[in-house]
């Protein structure tokens, strides 16, 4: 690891600690000085993140400072950065948590019984395992289950199996807090709160995973299928303790999903380590900050799209262009329709959810489209979830292709498409008719 990288991770665990304080205390000072030790990771991270991401970065930079400038308020700069603050604390919890799900026992129990398990079986189990412990590793879960299975099974069954990881884990960005996705979008809509987001995108999720069962296994019955998901009952306690206690959290101090995770997650962790897992302490704080070291590209475009965001949504001809805009023209489902393909289009050309989001949320929040702000946040969460499984530039699918050793080409073609297509009809209607009985 190189001493850039190396010093990166220490200086953004300082970040995260500050960050954590003035959750705590709402100190001013310690504001000022995350903020700033924030610029510096930035400045560090843009050395060393991936080609597409500095043109991304760039760009997304180079737009918030030319508005800036036409504005002649260099004021809504610093307030999207000071909105970014937030991310300070918000990934590094999250790596965090994976490092301690990572090293925790309950891991080493998945693996029994999975010899026993068939072909469709296993599929199901995997689909199952990579959705439960993708909400809270992400895209560590596919590292996790693939040694279980990978090697005992046929090529054609491995890119299946690849597959199955992939829907598990998109449908779990659809409700998860630890995951960018929920926690950036709700951050661009205030006043939403973290348990109505979750519980909308806790029915696309059901309904993906329903429609994967149905194309996928469909000669699987129920009882096989609670037989071979049962192999994750290990996984229900700690997850149903963490997301309940982010929730708490969130509802009790009136905290955003981002904040509420950032603060809630080191106290969870600290607290199984020391009653439960002391001997893994310092395997987990070794993981973690080796994690702070190579967090570069997420970082810079979380920012970067948050100030980005924080900009438009300052402008005047914002919400001018957003009451302008009449429900006539474009409203309700149908609205909930073409905002999901928009942001699915553009990530399969490979343009981040993240920035679809950050353009548009601010223009259709401010106006009078008929659609219930926790349901507009829903429905990007979606979009964003279902091009994590079909895009050839999401991080599940490169995941995947690498620890299944398989051909990336093969997950985002043939039935995964008819399985996006059908996913987007079924959830456009979920969410209509939701929307429909909220703004009644």
């Amino acid at each position: 690891m190189s001493v850039a990288a190396r010093f990166s991770g220490w200086l953004l665990a300082g970040v995260w600690l500050l960050e954590l304080a003035r959750l705590i205390h709402r100190d001013e000072t310690l504001s000022t000085i995350a903020l700033v030790g924030l610029l510096v990771f930035l400045l560090l991270a843009l050395v060393r993140a991936s080609r597409h991401i500095q043109i991304l970065f760039a760009a997304v930079a180079g737009i918030a400072v030319l508005i800036a400038a036409v504005q002649r308020d260099a004021s809504i700069l610093l307030a999207g950065l000071e909105r970014a603050r937030i991310f300070g604390a918000f990934l590094p919890s999250v790596l965090l948590l994976r490092a301690t799900a990572e090293h925790s026992p309950r891991i080493d129990a998945l693996r029994g019984g999975v010899g026993d398990l068939d072909e469709p079986e296993r599929e199901t189990w995997m689909v199952g395992g990579s959705h439960a412990l993708g909400a809270v590793l992400n895209v560590g879960a596919m590292g996790v289950m693939a040694p279980m299975v990978a090697g005992q099974t046929s090529a054609s069954h491995r890119q299946a199996l690849a597959a199955a990881s992939v829907r598990g884990v998109g449908t779990a960005v659809m409700w998860s807090p630890f995951f960018v996705a929920l926690g950036f979008v709700s951050h661009l809509v205030p006043g939403v709160a973290l348990w109505e987001v979750m519980a909308l995108g806790a029915g696309t999720a059901v309904i993906g995973l329903l429609i994967s069962y149905l194309m996928f296994t469909p000669g699987l019955g129920i009882g096989r299928v609670v037989a071979s998901t049962g192999e994750l009952r290990g996984l229900l306690v700690p997850m149903v303790v963490v997301v309940a206690g982010v929730l708490t959290l969130a509802q009790t101090l009136s905290l955003s999903g981002p904040a509420a995770v950032g603060l809630g997650v080191p106290v969870l962790c600290v607290a199984y380590l020391a009653i439960a897992a002391r001997s893994s302490i310092r395997p987990v704080a070794r993981s973690t900050l080796d994690s702070f070291s190579r967090l570069a590209d997420e970082m810079m475009i979380v920012v970067g799209a948050t100030v980005l965001g924080t900009v438009i949504g300052s402008l005047h001809e914002v919400s001018t262009l957003a009451a302008s805009i009449t429900p006539a023209f474009l409203s309700g489902t149908l609205l909930i329709g073409a905002l999901v393909l928009v942001v699915v289009a553009g990530g399969v050309l490979g343009l981040h959810p993240m920035i679809a989001a950050t353009v548009l949320l601010p223009i259709l929040a401010g106006g009078a489209f008929g659609v219930a702000p926790a349901v507009l946040v829903a429905t990007v969460v979606f979009a964003w979830g279902l091009n994590a499984t079909i895009s050839i530039w999401s991080l599940p699918l490169a995941a995947a292709s690498s620890v299944f050793q398989v051909p990336l080409r093969t997950l985002c073609a043939g039935r995964v498409l008819r399985f996006a297509a059908y996913y987007i009809a079924a959830v456009v209607v979920y969410l209509g008719l939701t929307n429909a009985f909220i703004v009644r």
